[in-house]
């Protein structure tokens, strides 16, 4: 029997996704199952990991329907990041996942910013403070639940739980560890004086892997659960951004926008900066490769609200788009800051909110449309500047995620942004990228950072257009002096 199959898991924040595909790089099949955000409390945001191995089960068994699963060579996997799954002595999760999006964690953050200095965290571990990454999770557990933290026999990420589940076995791989805000970064190891600080000890930690490695395969019980034959290898793959840009092919000069609830635009080079800035940056998939990260938190998610708000059908998403284009550049002179939960790109404010300026009782709902668009492209100009400060250049930009579907706001970037936009064959880069990688831990490919161009290229390329270009350059401008006109009052929205 040939084994000429990789099946992945892509555990995201809303459901799981399970593609089989070829050996050269195409979808047999798919399938995705969801499960919900639990909030308990404001600010708070759980999962149940027992929800996670169910879903994967339910999409595992309808994608493998009619497929054979004996050719099946390896399972791949990727996940959401920065989560902590604290696991008991039975393998069973003692309490819920808090998840990325989780905000009780602000005054830890400001506590670790206070011990350790903001530029030295980031210089020394690639994140500066912020409550979504892992070590300011598990102060507020030692602070708040330490006998949860005690009885804890290893702490999990998400995907990490999925390979326990999947193998019998903890382990984590370099792109998940360097999102916890506790890894010496240019060593790649874990750091000792923040596992102090934070209470837990090394030992609660996983062994880390290359994520093109493979080291355990499947167990009894889980193949039993999905299906499939017991034994195949099983690799580590890597959270979802780094899974994202092996799938869109990132390298050289070529940087992604991957839009969805937001959007993240990323880059990967073989060398790390001496001066980070203000931009996020981790160990990427690809082995000796850094994967840099900037992002905009309401981007497709500010488009569906104004869609509902406007009274748009959620079967008539075309309808909103026409509109748009009706609209000329520059959405007769509105300005729209998409900053609906905070800024981010290089801003890094979460008290900023959004801004919609300019508007006249000659103005339609494609107009404000437009100015999202527009908005949005902006702040992605200003992630593509916080990298070039930092000397890394990008000159083209691979559009993935939901939002990659739109044709015009494909055409408002590439014209703000001055560079062209590519549309790939799979806009859904993580599971691609979760089979490259599965792909190369067991041979089947040669070169993991090559073959995304070959398995995944573009299919349609959204060119700048130069007159739109000298318009949107003015436009950007006023965009960027309104904000900062604006920024020092933003806190006294939020103030009682």
């Amino acid at each position: 029997m040939v084994l000429d199959t990789i099946l992945t898991f892509d555990l995201g924040t809303t459901g799981c996704k399970v593609c089989l595909w070829d050996s050269r790089g195409t979808l047999l099949s798919s399938a995705d199952h969801g499960y919900p955000i639990h909030h308990p409390r404001p600010d708070w945001a759980e999962q149940d990991a027992e929800d996670w191995w169910n879903a994967a089960v339910v999409a595992g068994r309808q994608c493998m329907a009619g497929q054979d699963a004996r050719r099946v060579a390896a399972i791949g996997l990727s996940s959401q990041r920065e989560g902590v799954v604290p696991l008991g002595r039975d393998g069973r999760p003692l309490a819920r996942c808090i998840i990325w999006m989780d905000r009780r964690c602000r005054p830890q953050s400001e506590r670790l910013r206070d011990d350790f200095g903001e530029s030295f965290l980031h210089r020394h571990t690639g994140v500066a403070p912020d409550p979504n990454y892992t070590a300011c999770k598990l102060l507020w557990l030692r602070e708040n639940q330490p006998d949860l933290l005690a009885r804890t026999v290893v702490f999990l990420q998400p995907r990490d739980f999925l390979y326990h589940r999947l193998t019998g076995n903890p382990a984590t791989d370099h792109t998940l560890a360097s999102r916890t805000m506790m890894i010496e970064l240019r060593a790649a190891r874990w750091w000792p004086a923040m596992f102090d600080r934070v209470g837990v000890r090394l030992e609660q930690f996983p062994p880390v892997y290359r994520s093109t490695e493979a080291p355990h395969r499947l167990a009894t019980a889980a193949a039993a659960a999905l299906g499939i034959a017991a034994g195949v290898p099983v690799a580590l793959g890597g959270g979802d951004r780094a899974c994202e840009g092996v799938g869109a092919g990132l390298s050289g000069s070529r940087a992604s926008d991957s839009t969805g609830t937001a959007t993240q635009v990323s880059m990967v080079t073989d060398r790390l900066p001496e001066n980070l800035g203000r931009v996020p940056c981790g160990i990427h998939a690809i082995p000796d490769r850094y994967l840099f990260e900037l992002g905009v938190t309401t981007t497709a998610s500010a488009m569906r609200w104004f869609r509902d708000l406007v009274g748009i059908s959620p079967d008539d998403v075309m309808t909103l788009e026409r509109e748009a284009a009706a609209s000329p550049p520059g959405a007769r002179n509105l300005i729209l800051q998409p900053f609906l939960m905070g800024a981010r790109s290089t801003r890094w404010n979460p008290d900023a909110r959004g801004l919609l300026l300019g508007l006249s009782l000659g103005h339609t709902r494609g107009d404000i449309a437009r100015a999202l668009m527009e908005g949005v492209g902006y702040e992605v100009g200003t992630c593509l500047d916080g990298l070039r400060e930092i000397g890394i250049s990008p000159g083209e930009l691979v559009a993935i995620g939901g939002g990659a579907r739109s044709d015009l706001w494909a055409q408002v970037k590439a014209d703000i942004l001055g560079v062209p936009v590519h549309r790939p064959r799979y806009t859904e880069a993580a599971s691609l990228g979760a089979a490259i990688l599965a792909a190369s831990a067991v041979g089947l490919v040669s070169d993991a950072e090559a073959i995304a161009r070959t398995w995944n290229p573009p299919v349609e390329t959204f060119v700048p257009n130069a007159e739109a270009g000298r318009v949107y350059r003015e436009r950007r401008r006023l965009f960027d002096d309104v904000y900062s006109a604006l920024a020092p009052l933003y806190p006294r929205l939020s103030s009682p």
